[in-house]
């Protein structure tokens, strides 16, 4: 074979490779709204006589839009459901779109905030909400406990998604009777109130707080989100004086029930909007990076470690591990890091891990 033969064989293969690598960070490509594709959809003249409306529900039996002349239940058009992306759900609530007379959503709008995780299968980005203000992280103590690495999590999530965030903790008028979870919930205001993090501490039962949420929530589009069994919906009903369907926790497992099935938009009385979404048992960060995890953390940069690369793990020197043991940094603050370290390193969250390790045994 001549010389040129084998530098042509040579350079074959690399196109293939080439290829191949793009199709590869094409179907990874986070972003569904790259440039080009803002310059092929503003070129794109939409009908005139589409009307416009707001999401806000989806279920079963379609997607319910709220337009100028009430709610009109729609579908997807075909072309829609055809798009290619990484996303579970093409469509989300908060969604501005365009419909047809007879319900075709033919368009849906360029969104200014969203709030995601990962699917159960760890392998599609799940919308949870769009087009929101503020993110209400919503946590409780005793029923569930108190867990810091999941308000991470969504504090991570609502950065990603650019929301303000705000931690609200409900059912504190349980800790007169729980000494160890009052400790650990005194220790978490005290860590994350001086990271800057918005807290309000809350009880729907008793009517502790509620009138300071109802201020937060009004003129503001806000999701209630957290994890199952928290008291989402009551908080709502304390709030305005509604009827939403609430549950309590599985005898058995002292886990949420499922009360609210499907993501809704409501109409605040006095102004503004919020969605309640049903509760999670599990809320994993769509790719979560390392970069993400030391970001978020930044607040640890400020204990010197003798290797600027240092993890806080085991290495020799560190000063994070050092402040710990010293009691200068929040235990419950260094174990949220370490969760979500690992996560970031394997790459899916926990409870996906855990699924596929069972289908492996």
């Amino acid at each position: 074979m001549r010389e040129y033969d084998y530098e042509e064989e040579f350079h074959a293969r690399d196109r293939k490779i080439f290829r191949k690598q793009r199709r590869q960070a094409q179907a990874t490509d986070r972003s569904k709204f790259k440039k080009t594709d803002l310059a092929k959809k503003s070129a794109v003249k939409l009908d005139p006589n589409l009307r416009r409306g707001r999401v806000v529900s989806i279920g079963g039996e379609g997607v319910w839009v709220d337009s100028e002349n009430g709610k009109v239940l729609c579908s997807l058009k075909g072309l829609l459901k055809k798009e290619k992306m990484q996303a579970k759900n093409i469509l989300a609530v908060g969604d501005m779109v365009r419909f047809s007379d007879d319900g075709a959503i033919a368009h849906i709008e360029e969104r200014y905030s969203f709030l995601a995780r990962t699917d159960i299968s760890g392998k599609k980005e799940q919308l949870i909400a769009v087009n929101v203000d503020q993110a209400i992280i919503s946590v409780s103590v005793v029923n569930p406990v108190l867990k810091p690495a999941l308000v991470d999590r969504y504090l991570i999530a609502a950065e990603r998604g650019r929301m303000h965030p705000v931690i609200v903790v409900n059912k504190i008028d349980l800790l007169q009777d729980h000494p160890e979870e009052k400790a650990r919930y005194q220790e978490f205001l005290a860590c994350y109130e001086q990271l800057g993090f918005p807290i309000l501490s809350v009880s729907s039962a008793q009517g502790i707080g509620i009138e300071a949420l109802r201020a937060l929530l009004k003129g503001k589009t806000s999701v209630f989100s957290g994890q199952s069994g928290v008291g989402k919906s009551s908080l709502i009903n304390a709030c305005y004086g509604l009827n939403l369907k609430t549950g309590g926790l599985a005898q058995k497992t002292a886990k949420g029930t499922h009360t609210t099935t499907v993501a809704e938009l409501l109409a605040l009385p006095g102004g503004g909007y919020c969605v309640d979404t049903p509760g999670i048992r599990s809320f994993g960060i769509w790719k979560l990076e390392l970069a993400d995890v030391t970001t978020h953390f930044c607040d640890l940069q400020a204990y010197a470690c003798k290797y600027p690369d240092c993890r806080h793990v085991a290495e020799p020197g560190c000063g994070v591990l050092r402040a710990l043991e010293q009691g200068e940094l929040s235990s419950i603050r260094y174990e949220s890091y370490r969760t979500l370290l690992e996560e970031a390193m394997a790459g899916v969250d926990n409870r996906t891990k855990r699924k596929m390790d069972e289908k492996s045994d």
